[in-house]
C-alpha cells in the first residue's frame, strides 16, 4: 500500500491535472500515513477498499464499534469524493496565489468534506441548544443530588474508600478521601451553574457557547472557503455572484456534496454578516508574528484580559449559588495573576520546538515527569516507545474479541 510524506505530497499537488490513484494516495497518506498500515491492513480482511474510511471510522471499524456494512456506506461515499475530486482540485488549487504548504490546503479540503457531512446529518440549531442546555440542567441536579447522597452514607463508606482508592490507583497518588470526593461533586454543579450563566448573558452567542455548529452545511462550506483564502491568499470573500470567491464556493460544494453548479450567494451573505466571520477576521489583524520571541506572552495576556472581562460579567449573574461564586473569584484572581506575570516575564524567548537543540527538548520532558512515581516514569518510557504499535495492535485485538462475541450472541 503506498503513502507519501509531505514533501511528496507539495510535488504531487503542483500538477496541473490529477489521476483518481493520485487522490486515493493523496487521502490515504493525510488520513492514515504509515502508522496505520497495520489496523489498515485488518481492516481490509473486513470490507475491501478500507483506506478510504477516516481516520476515525477506521479505529471504529478495527474496534467492531461501527458494522461492516457501516463501513461499506463510507467507503462508497469516500469513493465518490476521490472521484469529484480527482477533477475539481485543479480548478480549486489555481484560485490559490500562496503555493507554500499545499499539503495542508489538501487537509483542510478533506476536513471540509467531514464537516459537512456532519454538519447535514446535525439538527437544527435551536433544537441542538434547547437539547444541551437540559442535559446540563440535569448534570447539575444530579451532581449535587449524588453529593448530598454520599454525604449521608458516609459513615457506612468512609472507611472502605480509602483502601479500595489505594488498590484502584498503584502509582502512589495521594488518596482521595471521600469528603474531597463530596467537595469536587459540588464544585463540579458550580462549573455547571457558570456555563449556564455564560450561555443565558449570550457572551458569544448561545450557540458559540455551547459549540454548535446547526444544519447549515452550506454555510460551513463558505467558512471553510474563506478561511482557506486567507491562510493561502485565495480570493477576497465579496457577495457578488459569479466572483472568484463563489467559484470556489462552488467548486468545494461540488467536491464535498455532488451537487454541481450550486449558487452558494445566499450562504455567503449569511457567513459574510456573521458572527464567525467578524471573529475569523479579528483573529487575524491580533495575530502575532511567528518570528516574534514575545509571542507567547503577549498570547497570554490576551487570553488573560478576555477571561478577565467574560468571568467578571457571569459573577453579576444573578442566582448564582455560593459555590460558583466562589469558583468566579478564584478564577478571576488567578487570571489577573497571570496578566501580570505575562506583563512582567522577560524575554526574548525560546518559544518554538525547532528553536531547541535535542539536549533542551529531551531536559523539558524529562523535567516533566520528574515528580512521577519511578514504575509510572518506566511504564511511560515504555508506552512513548511502542504506543502507535500497542494502541493498533489493542485495537485490532478488541474487534477480533467483540466479533467472536457476537457470533454466539454476545453483545459486546
Amino acid at each position: 500500500m503506498r503513502f507519501v510524506d509531505d514533501d511528496e505530497l507539495e510535488l504531487m499537488l503542483r500538477r496541473d491535472e490529477f489521476t483518481r490513484e493520485d487522490v486515493r494516495v493523496a487521502l490515504r497518506s493525510v488520513r492514515h500515513g504509515h502508522k496505520k498500515e497495520e489496523a489498515l491492513a485488518y481492516a481490509e480482511t473486513l470490507v475491501p477498499d478500507a483506506d478510504y474510511l477516516t481516520g476515525y471510522s477506521l479505529s471504529a471499524l478495527v474496534r467492531a464499534d461501527i458494522t461492516d456494512a457501516e463501513a461499506a456506506r463510507e467507503i462508497k461515499k469516500n469513493k465518490a469524493f476521490c472521484t469529484r475530486l480527482t477533477s475539481l482540485l485543479p480548478s480549486i488549487l489555481r484560485l490559490f496565489n500562496d503555493r507554500d504548504n499545499l499539503a495542508g490546503l489538501f487537509r483542510m479540503i478533506d476536513d471540509c468534506h467531514g464537516d459537512f457531512h456532519i454538519t447535514a446529518a446535525s439538527p437544527r440549531k435551536d433544537r441542538q441548544a434547547r437539547e444541551t442546555q437540559e442535559r446540563l440542567t440535569n448534570a447539575i441536579k444530579a451532581t449535587l443530588k449524588a453529593a448530598e447522597a454520599i454525604e449521608k452514607a458516609n459513615q457506612l463508606l468512609d472507611s472502605e474508600f480509602d483502601g479500595f482508592w489505594r488498590v484502584y490507583h498503584p502509582y502512589g497518588e495521594r488518596p482521595l478521601h471521600l469528603s474531597e470526593l463530596i467537595g469536587q461533586l459540588r464544585m463540579c454543579a458550580g462549573v455547571g451553574e457558570i456555563v449556564e450563566a455564560k450561555i443565558n448573558l449570550n457572551l458569544y452567542g448561545p450557540f458559540k457557547a455551547l459549540f454548535l455548529s446547526g444544519n447549515d452545511s452550506r454555510t460551513t462550506v463558505v467558512e471553510y472557503a474563506h478561511h482557506m483564502c486567507t491562510m493561502w491568499n485565495g480570493p477576497k470573500l465579496v457577495t457578488t455572484p459569479g466572483s472568484q470567491f463563489a467559484d470556489l464556493c462552488s467548486f468545494l460544494f461540488e467536491a464535498v456534496s455532488g451537487q454541481a453548479e450550486e449558487s452558494l450567494s445566499g450562504a455567503i451573505n449569511r457567513y459574510a454578516r456573521s458572527d464567525e466571520r467578524k471573529q475569523w477576521d479579528r483573529d487575524g489583524e491580533e495575530e502575532v508574528s511567528p518570528d516574534d520571541n514575545f509571542v507567547t506572552q503577549k498570547n497570554k495576556t490576551r487570553v488573560a484580559q478576555i477571561n478577565i472581562k467574560t468571568y467578571a460579567a457571569m459573577a453579576r449573574f444573578p442566582g448564582l449559588s455560593p459555590m460558583a461564586k466562589q469558583l468566579l473569584a478564584l478564577r478571576l484572581e488567578d487570571e489577573a495573576d497571570q496578566y501580570e506575570a505575562a506583563n512582567k516575564a522577560y524575554g526574548p524567548n525560546q518559544v518554538y520546538l525547532d528553536q531547541l537543540n535535542s539536549e533542551q527538548i529531551a531536559t523539558m520532558f524529562k523535567e516533566a515527569i520528574s515528580s512521577w512515581h519511578p514504575k509510572k516514569q518506566e511504564d511511560f518510557n515504555d508506552l512513548m516507545e511502542t504506543q502507535i504499535s500497542t494502541a493498533n495492535s489493542l485495537e485490532i485485538e478488541l474487534g477480533k474479541t467483540r466479533r467472536a462475541a457476537r457470533k454466539f450472541g454476545i453483545d459486546g
